[in-house]
């Protein structure tokens, strides 16, 4: 009975580690890929593409986008474009969890 215990115990912790394991893969598979084609989604919406900054803090994710100032002003729902886009694709990060900032390019102020 003991015997029997303790392998049902260490198949519960094995599962355990490998379904957090296969979890923390498909959270970064889903941050790879959300860094590689956002740029390409946002380039073909609106014709210039951003410079984009990813921040992942436990299940929180920060998304900046800097895009010039014309840009912004010519598209004020640009943030309900990025979330869409994030919720719709990549079902892994919540709503919830995802935030969404829209700076200005430091590249037009040097100029």
């Amino acid at each position: 009975m003991r015997k029997t215990f303790k392998k049902f115990v260490t198949l519960l912790i094995i599962s355990g580690i490998g379904y957090l394991g296969l979890k923390i893969y498909q959270l970064f598979k889903g941050l790879i890929e959300l860094d590689k084609t956002l740029p390409q989604y946002l380039g073909n919406i609106i014709g210039e593409v951003p410079i984009i900054s990813i921040t992942a803090i436990f299940n929180k994710i920060t998304i900046t986008i800097k895009y010039s100032k014309t840009i912004i002003k010519k598209n004020e729902n640009l943030e309900n474009i990025i979330q869409d886009y994030v919720t719709d694709f990549y079902p892994i990060f919540k709503a919830d969890n995802v935030k969404v900032l829209i700076e200005e390019s430091i590249k037009e102020e040097q100029k």
